[in-house]
């Protein structure tokens, strides 16, 4: 074991200064490989040939729909309407709009179902056998309220329009192209619902390729697929020059609860698949999305790998069948790889069967103890953890100083800040507890990390989960850290645990356990070196294929914890923990002995917690890129003659506040349910001249074809309803507009139930009555636009709506016993 340690130990000299070196070109070679990964193609000009996707051209789209919010029920849509049946017209897709009543019911929503009356446009690009299954291209051409939606969606429809276009100019397409732009999206899925529901083409669709967007920049990803998609996956590969998609992704969407346009006809047997872009999520569902931020390389990015793909499908003179999944992944962007899962399992065995055979000759062989090893398999888990409680220091630091901050962005809006500072704590502290590791300063460990844990749970409001967390790496620490460890012994237990984990993975999630596995391969041979060769470990040659190793192995690991920061990193930073962990692992081996590694790390750590403490200063100033969102709204009760100027949060400008105590009231907490869980921020207002909105409630029948009906109309302009509606006891038999309904009231019970783009016209619910019982709904209309008189001050510079602001809310009552 001596041999091991003094084999693999750099002098104070030459070898110091070598591994200093390797360690500064794995770290830039990583980091390079990564950040090539995140760049975007150059934007195709106007004059590109015709059968090339220009984003340049697509762009003219972007500029002419992203004008203005425009949301379902909304005067705004029917501008972009227009503006989509001539754009179709003019590229010959001969579109229609279908207007239709849509229902959507989900598990993922917390509602009893969602409907609205939509209108959906639907254009076709012929083949030359439109008896053959065509290919679908799907985009939603709605907005959330109070956001142009340049990134989501009208990026999708706009690379929808340039892929007809481009489809058309290049001809010879065996099957036609459907291209469907859905209304309602945003409120639940309502179009795409409608569609596959009952439109007549839905019979002749083969294929679908949804189009999303999530924020205003980024590579575009494919990023979910229907079952058994490996046919899909292959035609994908081999057409589009750049894919980017991986199969970890797409495995772990599909136990997330989020839906897009294509959760609807996945869940009716279509075979389909999905893309996106997702960066700048300040622009997601807020005023800025507009043109001017929304990325124009995202686009062609977006177009590089949808114009071929939906090419090739049209072109085939078959539709890939469902056959077995595949792992998948583009490898740092310089190569796709892909293989059947089978072959998934044979490399796991391969990584998991040489990280153990490492250890257990090691053992044999009397190079390692197992003591030693136990230690490593401990001391990992103590970096995983203690990598986590210090990235909750800079998320509870970040959020407290950020605490008094409206906007429910306010995180978001600092993400290459905490990017930056979330990358340099979890470095600094892998370096830190590894260096205690090699020296045995368990005391020292666990204090720091018992430090952490206790300021995590005390910063801003109590959290003992996130105490318990730091105590645990305390705790591990102080028992994996007991006396000074070799590194090879430590390395092969740490390399055995993630096998372990990796075996784990691989049976949770076949499909996406190689982001374990593929790690695994390159740690395994390092510790089946250090653990065997010891005498060569030392030397310059393996050092440097060390290196090399660590260089591959960050490149991957900052391509992970790139891609999952982005989706929830500001909010939820220790999400990077294990790539952070891992990478620190491969570099282990130059830094174990190095003088002064511990100061780096400390200088690295606090270097970390300063640009933290900046970022939560820096984000408490709105810009016109990262502005205040802030939402006020008008609430009367018709029935009860009580208004009310009501808001979620006050911000620190005193605008909502002002805009709460206008009529002289003061602004405090008042529950209000059903209409929201939780008590709004309110002050009372002067009543408003609005009429009270249709509700009528009513009893039909006798005996067991006895119904109760419900009638609800807007009376002041609404852009949807909210019917919420309590039985004493359970009430079943539901229909809305004639269509059945599933699902149950239950007793006791609010359900809520919105009707959007309600437009004058009435909605009609029907429910069956138990023997005796009562019915309490309440309804809601809800208009854009402050009521009459409002004296609502104009909002300080870089201060924009979101959410429900802007609106006045008009509730009714009834009631029905029996």
């Amino acid at each position: 074991m001596d041999q091991v340690s003094q084999g693999t130990k750099p002098d104070a000299g030459t070898g110091g200064a070598l591994n200093w070196l390797l360690i500064g070109l794995a770290l830039a070679i990583g980091l390079a490989l990564a950040w090539g990964t995140t760049t975007l193609p150059a934007p195709a000009p106007r004059s590109a040939p015709a059968d090339v996707f220009s984003a340049e051209r697509a762009m003219d789209d972007v500029r002419a729909i992203a004008v203005r919010p425009h949301p379902i029920g909304s005067a705004e849509i029917e501008q972009t309407r227009a503006y989509l049946m001539t754009r179709m017209q003019a590229l010959g897709l001969d579109p229609q709009m279908r207007t239709q009543t849509a229902i959507t019911t989900h598990p993922h929503f917390k509602d009893l179902a969602l409907a609205g009356r939509v209108r959906n446009i639907v254009g076709e690009l012929k083949g030359s056998d439109p008896k053959l299954p065509a290919v679908m291209v799907m985009a939603h051409y709605d907005t959330v309220p109070h956001s142009p939606g340049a990134g989501d969606d009208t990026s999708g429809v706009a690379v929808a329009l340039e892929t007809a276009r481009a489809l058309k100019a290049s001809g010879g397409l065996q099957r036609s192209v459907v291209f469907l732009m859905t209304d309602g999206e945003e409120a639940g899925l309502l179009g795409a619902s409608a569609f596959f529901h009952d439109d007549p083409l839905r019979g002749r669709i083969g294929l679908v390729i949804n189009l999303e967007a999530r924020g205003d920049n980024g590579r575009s990803q494919m990023f979910q697929t229907s079952p058994n998609s490996r046919g899909l996956i292959e035609v994908y590969r081999d057409v589009v020059a750049s894919p980017s998609a991986d199969s970890l992704t797409a495995t772990l969407y599909k136990r997330m609860p989020n839906d897009t346009d294509l959760t609807i006809p996945l869940m009716k047997g279509y075979a389909g698949l999905n893309f996106a872009f997702a960066g700048n999520q300040m622009a997601y569902h807020t005023p800025v999305s507009t043109p001017e931020s929304l990325s124009v390389g995202s686009l062609q990015h977006m177009g590089d790998q949808v114009l071929p793909t939906v090419r090739a499908f049209a072109q085939a003179g078959t539709l890939p069948k469902s056959l077995d999944e595949m792992v998948y992944a583009d490898l740092l962007g310089l190569t796709f790889v892909s293989y059947p899962a089978w072959f998934g399992w044979l490399l796991a065995l391969v990584a998991v069967v040489t990280a153990f055979g490492a250890l257990g000759l090691g053992i044999a062989r009397r190079r390692i103890a197992w003591k030693e090893a136990a230690r490593g398999a401990g001391g990992l888990l103590a970096l995983l953890l203690g990598i986590a409680t210090a990235l909750l220091v800079e998320l509870r630091l970040a959020s407290f100083l950020l605490k008094d901050v409206a906007s429910p962005y306010a995180l978001i809006a600092q993400f290459g800040w905490l990017l930056a500072a979330a990358g340099l704590i979890a470095g600094g502290a892998g370096v830190l507890l590894l260096r205690a590791a090699a020296n045995g300063k368990r005391r020292a460990a666990a204090l720091w990390l018992l430090g952490a844990g206790l300021l995590c749970g005390v910063l801003g409001s109590f959290s003992l989960v996130a105490m318990a967390v730091g105590l645990v790496a305390a705790l591990l620490a102080f028992v994996s850290f007991g006396r000074p460890a070799g590194l090879a012994g430590f390395f092969a237990g740490a390399v055995a645990l993630v096998a372990l984990f990796t075996v784990a993975l691989q049976i949770a999630l076949p499909n996406g356990a190689h982001a374990l596995v593929w790690p695994l391969l390159p740690l395994a041979g390092v510790s089946a070196l250090l653990v065997l060769a010891p005498e060569r470990a030392g030397r310059t040659a393996a050092l440097a294929g060390i290196a090399v190793a660590a260089a591959l192995l960050i490149g991957l690991m900052a391509t992970q914890s790139y891609g999952f920061f982005v989706l929830m990193g500001p909010m939820l930073p220790m999400i990077v923990t294990p790539f952070v962990a891992l990478a620190a692992l491969g570099l282990a081996p130059l830094f174990w002995s190095l003088r002064g590694s511990a100061w780096t790390g400390a200088a690295v750590l606090a270097a970390g917690v300063l640009l933290c403490v900046f970022t939560g200063i820096h984000g408490r100033t709105p810009t016109s890129a990262t502005p205040e969102l802030v939402q006020a709204f008008y609430l009367t009760d018709i029935d009860k003659r009580a208004s009310y100027w009501a808001s979620t949060k006050l911000d620190p400008f005193g605008w909502t506040k002002s805009v709460l105590e206008q009529d002289g009231g003061a602004a405090t907490r008042r529950p209000m349910e059903p209409l929201f869980k939780d008590p709004l921020l309110s002050a009372r207002a002067r009543q408003a001249a609005f009429v009270r909105p249709v509700l009528d409630l009513s009893m039909a029948g006798e005996g067991a074809a006895r119904r109760i009906n419900l009638r609800v109309a807007n009376a002041n302009g609404g852009r949807y309803l909210q019917i919420f509606m309590k039985p004493s006891a359970d009430m079943t038999g539901l229909t809305l507009e004639g269509r059945p309904l599933p699902g149950k009231l239950s007793a006791g019970k609010w359900s809520q139930f919105p009707f959007y783009a309600s437009g004058a016209d009435p909605v009609t619910l029907t429910v069956t009555p138990g023997a005796r019982g009562r019915l309490e709904v309440e309804l809601v209309e809800v208009r854009d636009g402050w009521p009459a008189g409002a004296k609502v001050p104009a909002r300080p510079a870089n201060v924009v709506p979101v959410g429900r602001a802007d609106t006045s809310m008009i509730l009714a009552r009834s009631r029905l016993a029996w």
